[in-house]
């Protein structure tokens, strides 16, 4: 088996006790699922340790990452819509033709 049908075979892991397996695709390599992985293993964790029954981890882990999701939007995201904002409007204020009083 070559490099290349190594870097696609599927990824097996276990989170609470349930088996899962990703493949990984152009957009996802392996490196990149191992760390996510990896990832959502120490959230389940952190809450299992918290004393979270295990059932609701799995919301609880969604809502921390849509949270952090949420809070780098806020971060990156909105300021930078803004900053397109303005920049059109002080492009659009240059680009308007000029008016002649007769």
């Amino acid at each position: 088996m070559n490099q290349q049908e190594q870097d696609f075979m599927p990824i097996r892991f276990v989170i609470l006790g349930t088996p899962y397996t990703i493949k990984p695709t152009e957009e996802l390599m392996p490196e990149a699922i191992h760390e996510l992985v990896e990832s959502v293993k120490s959230l389940v964790e952190s809450y299992i340790r918290k004393g979270f029954d295990e059932q609701r981890v799995p919301l609880l882990v969604a809502f921390h990452i849509a949270d952090e999701k949420r809070r780098l939007q806020e971060k990156y995201e909105l300021p930078l819509y803004r900053m397109v904002e303005r920049l059109q409007f002080a492009i659009e204020e240059e680009t308007e033709p000029e008016t002649t009083e007769e």
